[in-house]
């Protein structure tokens, strides 16, 4: 499990690129978003995962550090949270706290090669972009703790004028 630093530790630009990442954009738009290469955007979000303390994790353990410590928005809602079962939740959780398939299919109780077919039914359940736009959504809707829509007070200003 990673835990996130409490102070700010990204700069303006690694924070706009990874809130991108947390809407559930792929690289490739990302990059065309911010007018980068997708090199250019790999490399940024490669050393925030490093600014982190998550280097090597997968996008949606990435994502639920970003939201853990505020570094960037969350995700707008797609509306109330769908009506999901136990199961769901720890599916959800699961892929917020680990990177390896081998890992998800432990903590959920579910063989290895139905990992991917179980994380696909709650994305589409959830109607996310991606398992990390589902995680993203996860903290809006309270199961992976309380995003919301808040934001520190100091945390405003960096992202001010900032169109996303």
């Amino acid at each position: 499990m990673i835990t996130a630093p409490k102070s700010w530790t990204l700069t303006q630009q690694q924070r706009r690129i990874a809130a991108r990442l947390v809407y559930g954009s792929s690289r490739a738009e990302i990059a065309g978003q911010v007018r980068l290469s997708v090199k250019g955007v790999t490399s940024r979000l490669t050393a925030a995962r490093k600014a982190m303390g998550c280097p090597g994790s997968s996008s949606a353990v990435f994502v639920h550090a970003l939201l853990t410590a505020r570094e960037v928005p969350p995700p707008a809602s797609i509306g109330p949270a769908p009506d999901f079962t136990e199961q769901d939740r720890a599916i959800i959780r699961a892929v917020a706290q680990h990177t390896r398939n081998q890992d998800i299919a432990t903590a959920i109780g579910v063989p290895v090669k139905d990992v991917r077919a179980a994380i696909g039914a709650v994305v589409a359940k959830a109607q996310a972009c991606n398992a990390t736009h589902l995680v993203g959504l996860a903290h809006i809707w309270g199961i992976l703790g309380d995003t919301g829509t808040s934001r520190p007070a100091d945390a405003a200003a960096p992202m001010a004028g900032r169109s996303w």
